[in-house]
């Protein structure tokens, strides 16, 4: 028979569930201006009560006078005598009337703004604020001297729970003309925010109204009752012991070490809002110096003839394949440099895609032949549209005349059974002509047509 393990006490279960605490966190809130962030259930209803009392301002005129019309928050006990008599009596039993009465009949998680908290203890997801002014931030000369940084104040937030909450209201009066005015302000007021300044604000979409007559003490009561509903968030103060708002310091001094042999000292001006690090090489570590002991995976690059080296190469092991290449230049040696990176200006200028038309009147002859039934192709130049020290990429050329592409080889440069292909000099191309012998390529170009031509370019090296 298995042995029954004895009860954890109380004071333990904390202990031997929670993983160690960052001590970062541990920070002491009461003495801390800036509250907890919290969205309750009530406050949603404090937000329509608000809009109602304050934005919508209902009244009626009765005579001459006009009467503000109260606006109530149906508790279980209201609602279930609102349910039996169909209305609601004073304290002298006498039918109130005008009155506003309203109710949260649901609530429902926002399927269209889905949060995973995995666990509610410990959150993943939060909102981070910064407090722009505290007694940590504020500016100190004294920190400056001794080399401190500008500590930071900022809050982590857990993301709330999207809710869609639904309620019902209830409107009565003694006047069909009092019940139209109401019932006017009300739906004039579909579509906004309600809620109080400066505080919590919800988009409430109200449902169709209603009416209806009833009688009471031989009285005659108009009611109109209507539904709304608006997305709010919920996120409670605190889950058991674990604050959904959390507060944290940014360090105050970053010291970087190094196991490889290299020190890095910070080094802070006393004027400058800058910081410098300084590397040095510790003895005998068998690191290569030409960068003063960068590290074991970043090398800088001999060029032929000595001197400094003015590129650098990246490895994954020391003194291992070169991956990546940064060149001092920010652009290949040679066509076989693949392993140079390209900076953004070397880039967009030999691999922007270039695109105009032109007409079929711009060829000349491929041999000048001046009988135009011997032409073979149709050659057209593109010396103008290339920059000096450039040729025409091979492979990068598309034609289209009159909104159909022409075919090619994957080598441009070859001229086999293809529409068109690439000169030698990659200054030109040309669009060969149906023969006899492959009448299926090629095309005779008329001097009205058009072409349109795309490109790209790259460096002659």
């Amino acid at each position: 028979m298995a042995s029954k393990s004895k009860p954890v006490p109380r004071t333990q279960r904390n202990i031997q569930r929670d993983v160690p605490s960052n001590r970062g966190y541990e920070l002491r809130r009461d003495n801390d201006t800036t509250k907890n962030v919290q969205v309750s259930l009530i406050d949603h209803d404090s937000a329509i009560m608000f809009y109602f009392n304050e934005v919508i301002k209902p009244t009626v005129v009765e005579g001459d006078e006009q009467i503000k019309v109260p606006v109530l928050y149906s508790n279980p006990e209201r609602w279930k005598s609102i349910n039996k008599d169909g209305y609601i009596r004073d304290s002298k039993r006498s039918i109130i009337t005008p009155l506003v009465v309203f109710r949260r009949t649901s609530i429902q998680k926002d399927d269209t703004i889905a949060v995973d908290k995995f666990d509610p203890t410990k959150p993943k997801l939060f909102y981070t604020f910064e407090q722009k002014y505290s007694q940590k931030n504020r500016y100190d000369r004294f920190s400056q001297q001794i080399g401190l940084l500008q500590q930071k104040e900022y809050y982590n937030v857990a993301v709330p729970d999207y809710m869609t909450m639904n309620y019902e209201a209830i409107i009565w009066t003694s006047y069909v003309a009092q019940m139209n005015q109401l019932v006017e302000k009300i739906n004039f007021s579909d579509g906004a925010y309600w809620g109080e300044p400066n505080k919590f604000k919800f988009k409430v979409n109200i449902d169709s109204f209603e009416d209806s007559t009833e009688f009471g003490d031989n009285e005659r009561i108009i009611k109109t009752t209507f539904n709304f509903s608006f997305r709010g968030y919920l996120i409670p103060e605190s889950f058991n012991e674990f604050m959904n708002t959390q507060k944290y310091f940014t360090p105050s001094r970053i010291d970087i070490e190094d196991n490889t042999g290299l020190q890095f000292t910070p080094n802070f001006g006393i004027g400058g809002n800058k910081l410098e690090v300084l590397h040095t090489q510790a003895k005998g570590s068998g690191i290569p110096n030409q960068l003063g002991g960068a590290t074991d995976f970043m090398r800088g690059a001999t060029r032929s003839g000595g001197g400094e080296a003015q590129d650098i190469q990246f490895t994954n092991t020391f003194g291992g394949e070169t991956l990546y290449t940064m060149r001092n230049g920010g652009e290949p040696t040679s066509s076989a440099d693949t392993t140079a990176v390209l900076q953004f200006g070397f880039a967009e200028s030999n691999y922007e895609l270039k695109s105009f038309v032109i007409s079929g009147s711009s060829s000349s002859s491929l041999y000048n032949i001046p009988d135009q039934s011997q032409q073979t192709a149709s050659v057209y130049s593109l010396t103008s549209s290339i920059d000096t020290g450039f040729q025409l990429r091979n492979g990068s050329l598309n034609i289209s005349i009159n909104g159909v592409d022409l075919s090619s080889e994957q080598n441009q440069l070859q001229s086999g059974s293809v529409d068109f292909f690439i000169s030698s000099s990659q200054q030109e191309f040309l669009v060969r002509k149906p023969t006899v012998e492959d009448p299926f390529h090629g095309h005779n170009i008329d001097q009205t047509e058009f072409l349109t031509i795309r490109f790209q370019q790259e460096k002659v090296f």
